[in-house]
């Protein structure tokens, strides 16, 4: 088996259908399996899966531990040489897959590839390819990512001038809603740390590889389509911060560097005060959201002074995680 193609389903149902339509389509020349993780969807209309495509091996989960963790999942059932990490709104163009399997087998030294990702109507989705600093976390947490003149020759000028040139080129992580790597980087590795359970899963993932001495490479010939953030859509706005937040906190706290860890915990200190002020006194909306925002604070405050402990030992510190969950819709934070 030359590919294992595994995508992580949440809710997204369509997608699934239209990203595994756009493999069967573009890609030839190649023996693969497609595998899809459905991480307990309440929807539960991925069980149809099989009627439309029999040949997919679905995995129906009871609990929903993260994307990581049912990556992992899909790559411990995988038999291919290389894994193809797919999000189901991924929409594959011409023979992208087989460039990336391609370049793999060209470049020995390369542990991870990945496509250059567009959004729908054609524009270039911009990522920030290099591994966090204590400059970039700064602007990520104040609200100023991409509007610094260093953050934006980086974010911007860095991909436009090497994806212009044609060929692949070395970048600390490619992003995980497309990437392929070696099967035997995920047996060296053991895969995603479950610990995290969406957001930067993939940067730490890729951090690891990388400090055994291995490339990670975007290859420009290899194009996909992103509906970005389909399947987060359909998860409250509170629950994505708090995950965005503690997986921050994760990641630091595995580099082991202890300036770099002291610094960002200030930051992220100051930074959740600074939204609690703002969001629930100047945007105060419910005493209903006002509550849940004083729990989701506290719990990111308590995790980061606590440090170690608590991000180890629960995956969820909200006490009404159900509620945060499906119901917050799109209020703001």
């Amino acid at each position: 088996m030359d590919l294992s193609i595994i995508i992580v389903n949440y809710n997204v149902y369509n997608d699934i259908i239209q990203c595994i339509k756009s493999i069967y389509e573009h890609l030839k020349g190649l023996k693969f399996e497609i595998i899809v993780i459905d991480n307990c969807s309440f929807n539960r209309d991925i069980e149809e899966l099989n009627n439309i495509y029999p040949e997919v091996n679905l995995i129906l989960l009871n609990n929903n531990n993260g994307f990581g963790f049912a990556n992992n999942i899909g790559m411990k059932a995988s038999s291919g040489k290389y894994f193809l990490l797919l999000n189901p709104d991924i929409i594959i163009q011409d023979n992208s897959i087989y460039i990336l399997f391609e370049t793999l087998e060209k470049f020995k030294n390369a542990a991870v590839v990945g496509p250059v990702q567009y959004k729908p109507g054609s524009g270039l989705e911009y990522y920030y390819t290099f591994f966090p600093s204590l400059y970039s976390r700064f602007t990520q947490e104040f609200g100023l990512y991409m509007k610094t003149k260093r953050m934006k020759k980086r974010f911007y000028d860095f991909l436009d001038t090497n994806i212009a040139k044609g060929i692949p080129f070395k970048v600390d992580w490619v992003i995980g809603s497309s990437m392929m790597l070696r099967k035997e980087l995920y047996e060296l590795t053991g895969g995603f740390d479950e610990a995290f359970f969406l957001y930067e899963e993939e940067t730490e993932w890729q951090y690891r590889i990388s400090k055994m001495g291995y490339d990670i490479l975007m290859v420009p010939e290899a194009k996909v389509i992103h509906n970005h953030h389909s399947s987060t859509s359909k998860i409250g706005i509170m629950f994505i911060l708090f995950q965005e937040y503690r997986s921050r906190i994760i990641f630091d706290i595995k580099r082991n560097e202890k300036v770099f860890s002291f610094a960002r915990r200030l930051m992220v200190i100051n930074s959740i005060i600074f939204r609690f002020i703002y969001f629930s006194i100047f945007n105060f909306q419910s005493v209903e959201i006002f509550m849940k925002r004083i729990n989701l604070y506290l719990s990111l405050l308590k995790m980061d002074i606590s440090f170690k402990e608590n991000v180890r030992k629960n995956r969820f510190i909200f006490s009404d995680f159900n509620d945060l969950f499906f119901n917050t819709g799109n209020a703001k934070l």
